[in-house]
């Protein structure tokens, strides 16, 4: 987190939040396997506070026990995330109706600066998807905040298993950043120009775009990182 230190309570909670989030990242992949050995030495900890953290991965779905080969980070549930998508494209039409139509002055500002933020940040050299994706999910958290219903960004927010770590993989295969900042940048024009039909229309097509975007690299490039879809019998 920016200009944020962490404290934890023991050695395992570090692992766990420090393997949690990488998994999130997509630094430790959809079907990678986590070595016990590894960690240990990474950490320079002993396999007590490893085995408690991969527990607690567990326990919470981020990896499973695989016979013979250790533990493994689990894979993507594509109809998951779709329906997840489709919650989410429902949930927010809402809100950011009820957002046009109470803004005032201030919060549209802060629906501006983010947008400043994020062409700043993809001028700077070497910058990474991580730092978007959190510009972005900061800007979209606005008018569930200015809106009351915070509770409902922090329920999307806890989908992490599945949807958290599709949305990054949409960022680190994204190659046209300014579309993504065009697009924040209609949804703002909108909002001030209170034209709900057409905020609706532009906000379902730009929470919808990443599943067409990236058809090819689900099913061919990053086939592996996501779970086989059984196929119903006829």
């Amino acid at each position: 987190m920016e200009g944020k230190t962490k404290t934890y309570k023991n050695r395992g909670d570090l692992v766990f939040e420090t393997l949690k989030q990488e998994i999130l990242d997509l630094e430790l992949k959809p079907g990678q396997i986590i070595s016990e050995n590894e960690i240990c030495e990474r950490f320079g900890v002993s396999r007590t506070p490893v085995r408690e953290a991969v527990r607690k991965l567990q326990e919470q779905g981020f990896v499973i026990s695989v016979p013979y080969s250790g533990t493994q980070v689990t894979l993507l549930n594509l109809d998951t995330i779709k329906q997840m998508i489709y919650m989410r494209v429902a949930v927010e039409t809402m809100v950011m109706r009820d957002f046009a139509n109470m803004a005032t002055p201030l919060w549209m500002e802060e629906v501006r600066y983010m947008i400043r933020r994020q062409q700043a940040l993809i001028l700077e050299k070497g910058f990474e998807p991580e730092q978007f994706y959190r510009m972005d999910a900061q800007m979209h958290a606005i008018w569930y905040r200015a809106t009351g219903k915070r509770k409902l960004w922090d329920m999307i927010q806890a989908q992490q298993l599945h949807y958290t770590r599709f949305r990054m993989l949409d960022f680190v295969t994204e190659t046209d950043f300014t579309r993504i900042i065009r697009e924040h940048t209609e949804l703002f024009e909108l909002l001030e120009k209170k034209d709900i039909e057409g905020l609706e229309q532009s906000l379902r097509e730009h929470l919808t775009y990443s599943m067409k975007r990236m058809k090819h690299q689900i099913e061919v490039e990053y086939k592996d990182y996501f779970e086989q879809e059984e196929q119903e019998d006829e």
